[in-house]
């Protein structure tokens, strides 16, 4: 009948939105976690201070070894300006790649476009979402404690507790135990109260 052609349509129709919006959840995963690389190895790649940088040179240094000295110094200070300075656009990129599945749009990472009534996919997905939330929303707390951006992680304080994302809802409690003991640090170190009200202006 037309009814149970058009209901089959529908439902085709529905599992190709699906694998679509799956397909674009994994890869915006994928791009999180290559983005929290390259930041893991820029991190890591610190200019190391060059040998007797911060030693006063000796009445037995010749003129020309103390130029070269001093040349050494300013190459080393303009090699850790653009590391501070990539490390900055780094950061951003991860921040926004994570944020992108936290908050991913049209109802959240790994959610169906349409309910097909696949109750096995859906408690599939869920536990997905169970994993991989959680623990994108804990590197993201490790990529900007050690960036020294403490008011993003705040900020971030305010995603999980919205009720239009209801991230909360994917930790357990000793994963919001263990997030909301990061908040807490992180507001210290930045002047916010565990509420992230920035103390100076009250």
């Amino acid at each position: 009948t037309q009814s149970s052609g058009s209901s089959g349509i529908n439902a085709e129709y529905g599992e190709v939105g699906n694998a679509v919006r799956e397909y674009l959840c994994l890869r915006a995963y994928l791009d999180t976690h290559q983005a929290y690389n390259d930041w893991c190895s820029h991190s890591a790649n610190r200019p190391s201070t060059p040998t007797n940088f911060d030693k006063e040179g000796g009445s037995n240094v010749t003129f020309s070894e103390q130029v070269a000295e001093e040349e050494k110094k300013k190459l080393h200070e303009l090699s850790l300006q653009r590391w501070e300075q990539q490390l900055i656009v780094q950061t951003q990129l991860t921040r926004d790649k994570m944020l992108n599945v936290l908050l991913f749009i049209d109802g959240g990472w790994m959610k169906d476009e349409v309910d097909t009534g696949d109750r096995d996919r859906a408690e599939q997905l869920e536990s997905l979402r169970r994993v991989c939330i959680p623990a994108t929303t804990f590197l993201l707390v490790n990529v900007l404690t050690e960036s020294g951006q403490d008011a993003g992680v705040v900020e971030l304080a305010d995603y999980l507790a919205s009720e239009q994302y209801q991230l909360y809802t994917l930790f357990t409690k000793e994963e919001l135990r263990r997030f909301l003991a990061k908040v807490y640090e992180s507001s210290i170190r930045c002047g916010c109260d565990p509420l992230g009200f920035n103390e100076q202006q009250q």
